[in-house]
């Protein structure tokens, strides 16, 4: 989509505006949205727009609609040609940028707006890559052993990029821990273990279904209690734990079960390594996405992110080893490199010259852990500056997430007095 330049506006840049059109569709567990059919149940309440029970959509619906007003607004009479490229899957594996076909946009200078905060202005962000194993072994009835059901439920979850570094437990990594505590004390056949949505959403709800000997049933849900007790909730304040008997005729072998409660006990969760130019920023990270039983077989999906090459490679390599360990089938894939800041760039001087005009406030230049579309399209186009802004996103990638509507009028500010410096030389 683009918008003409205004009369005599000819010789301005090109703007170009960039977002995604995809959504995060978490829920809460007794919630009956459907998102292939049902709108998000958007509520406002004060100054904050949320939804009932759901996510919310704010990343990235914000950052379209921002864009399609800066091509629409009648009021807008200085600006060269603006551009507005919205692209599909992002959330699944930055999809559409990476299928984009070079020269589809013109302009060399843009504004992503799929950050999260205002008064910050990223200038560079994490690719990645993941990591796979599948553990086979034929479900088989077993007489003599009976069966037990662990849940896990009510963590907060979040971003694996935004919120990776926070004291956020894992309920994948969470549900193999009170596995643990069964085995260490009695045989286990898991029959079927599930938890997390997605790759890119630190897991909030886990179970697993499992058979122990004959008369071991009340021996395991006992010590699932006593494991319970120690868990802490300081943070997770909100985390179930519940143990019950079940009616289960197959299960897995032990071998089996005991690779995949090793390989999800000992894949490193959370930050690997810190950033040694930004302070707290984290370069490379795991997040273990999801578990999923199929027929015969489980797999356990890794998601990694990274900032720096060489040590996504040792991650990968060292993730590799873990899944070789417990006789997985091992898979991987390179998600792509990195946005490497430029915070020389005049482009972002620009911006955050304006940025600071419209807010009254110093704005901060820093860098992200999170994947943006930005390293996709800048690696394809040396010339491309960019920059990534966005209004106050609470809990993206969650039920609880929800936008700040003072924020979005901050960013659309900013947006209109960018637009209309674009035929200065500090521009070029």
């Amino acid at each position: 989509m683009t918008r003409e330049p205004a009369p005599g506006c000819e010789d301005y840049l090109t703007l170009t505006l960039q977002g995604h059109m995809d959504m995060v569709c978490e829920k809460e567990k007794d919630s009956p949205h459907n998102f292939e059919t049902d709108p998000i149940p958007a509520k406002v309440e004060g100054d904050v727009v949320k939804a009932d029970g759901t996510s919310l959509g704010a990343d990235n619906g914000i950052g379209m609609a921002l864009a399609m007003a800066l091509l629409s607004d009648p009021d807008l009479k200085r600006h060269g040609r603006i551009e507005a490229i919205l692209t599909v899957d992002e959330e699944t594996g930055l999809t559409g940028a990476r299928m984009m076909k070079p020269g589809f946009f013109k302009g060399k200078r843009m504004i992503n707006l799929d950050s999260e905060e205002l008064g910050f202005i990223i200038i560079g962000s994490a690719g990645g890559g993941g990591t796979q194993y599948t553990v086979s072994s034929t479900l088989k009835e077993a007489p003599g052993w009976e069966g037990v059901k662990l849940g896990i439920d009510g963590l907060m979850g979040g971003h694996s990029g935004v919120d990776i570094h926070l004291p956020r437990i894992n309920a994948n990594k969470l549900v193999c821990e009170g596995l643990k505590a069964v085995s260490d004390q009695m045989p286990l056949r898991i029959a079927r273990i599930e938890g997390g949505s997605r790759g890119n959403a630190i897991s909030r709800s886990a179970f697993c279904e499992f058979q122990v000997p004959a008369g071991g049933a009340e021996k395991a849900i006992e010590a699932l209690r006593k494991w319970d007790k120690k868990i802490d909730r300081a943070v997770e304040k909100d985390l179930k734990v519940s143990a019950s008997r079940a009616s289960i005729r197959k299960s897995l072998s032990e071998e089996a079960s005991a690779s995949i409660i090793g390989i999800i006990s000992e894949a490193h969760q959370g930050p690997v390594s810190w950033s040694k130019e930004i302070e707290g920023l984290v370069q490379t990270s795991n997040n273990i996405g999801t578990v999923r039983t199929e027929q015969d077989k489980v797999v356990i999906s890794i998601s990694s992110r990274t900032s720096d090459a060489e040590d996504l490679k040792e991650n990968q390599e060292t993730l590799k080893g873990v899944g070789e360990k417990y006789g997985a089938e091992v898979s991987q894939r390179d998600g792509g490199s990195g946005w490497k800041p430029d915070p020389s760039s005049p482009f972002l001087a620009l911006v955050k010259r304006n940025y600071e005009k419209v807010y009254k406030k110093d704005v901060k230049v820093t860098a992200i852990h999170a994947g943006l579309e930005c390293g996709v399209l800048t690696g394809r186009d040396p010339e491309l500056k960019a920059v990534s802004i966005g209004p106050d996103i609470k809990y993206p990638h969650s039920p609880g997430e929800h936008v700040y509507i003072k924020s979005i009028g901050v960013l659309w500010e900013v947006l209109k007095v960018v637009a209309q410096e674009m035929g200065s030389k500090s521009a070029s």
